[in-house]
């Protein structure tokens, strides 16, 4: 009978402690959200603004295919074009402010602008990522968090996938991907802002391939605009095509709910 009550005993602390430790995780997953700078999950509903490139500047940084027009057109024809950016909860809109026939009239069909533009969309689309708070998992999502080198290690199923996102001591999301696996991998530095951590920068494997010479590297510094913290400038690395884009947003405006 002794032993009886004592494996009860021990029984109802297990289920106890599982328990406890659920509440914990959950807890602790739900924290972590609250540090980060999420302005669409406040009252932001869209911004827009100028994008500033300058091609000249790029031609230094980039490997010159030659599809993107003469020197003289890209000064003349693609340098004056006045490239902008609407940005949602939901994507980056860039546009050039041309019709599609007017594009299509320009050195090799428009390669240049559309060639940044993909650009500017590509690196704000994987700014809002983390902007919308989608980087960490969802509060209901069924965590474990445990001490690590770093500070801490958060596990969660995807599907059938194990996923592992690995934290610093105040709990800025350092990397995450695939539990064992050295390709499906995702790096991110965060600072502090005023409201919140906000990123700095990301590095991807081009077709989740994160090998040295396949990566992407995206960095972001910040300006304010209307009490928000929104990207100003941003570069892309892109080492597979030895690319690197400098670009910079200007006069920002904000749409707002009231």
């Amino acid at each position: 009978m002794r032993i009886f009550y004592s494996t009860l005993a021990f029984g109802l602390c297990c289920v106890f402690c599982h328990a406890q430790t659920a509440i914990n995780d959950a807890t602790i997953l739900k924290q972590t959200r609250a540090k980060y700078d999420a302005p669409f999950e406040r009252n932001l509903q869209s911004f827009s603004c100028a994008v500033e490139f300058n091609w000249k500047q790029h031609f230094t940084e980039a490997v010159r295919v030659g599809d993107e027009g003469t020197d003289e057109e890209i000064a003349k024809l693609i340098q004056p074009i006045h490239t902008s950016v609407t940005v949602t909860r939901q994507n980056a809109a860039v546009s050039s402010g041309m019709t599609e026939e007017e594009e299509r009239k320009l050195p090799h069909g428009g390669m240049a602008e559309d060639l940044l533009e993909h650009a500017v969309q590509f690196s704000l689309n994987s700014w809002l990522v983390a902007s919308n708070n989608a980087m960490l998992p969802p509060e209901s999502t069924p965590v474990q968090v445990e001490p690590s080198p770093s500070g801490y290690k958060l596990e969660f199923k995807v599907q059938t996938f194990d996923v592992e996102m690995m934290f610093a001591p105040d709990m800025r999301l350092l990397s995450e991907g695939a539990k064992g696996s050295v390709s499906d991998r995702r790096e991110t530095d965060f600072r502090p802002g005023p409201q919140g951590f906000l990123m700095t920068s990301y590095r991807l494997g081009e077709d989740g391939d994160f090998r040295p010479g396949n990566r992407i590297d995206l960095t972001y510094t910040y300006q304010t605009v209307g009490g928000f913290q929104l990207p100003e400038q941003v570069s892309i690395n892109r080492e597979s095509h030895h690319e690197v884009w400098h670009y910079k947003l200007s006069g920002c405006s904000v749409e707002t709910t009231h």
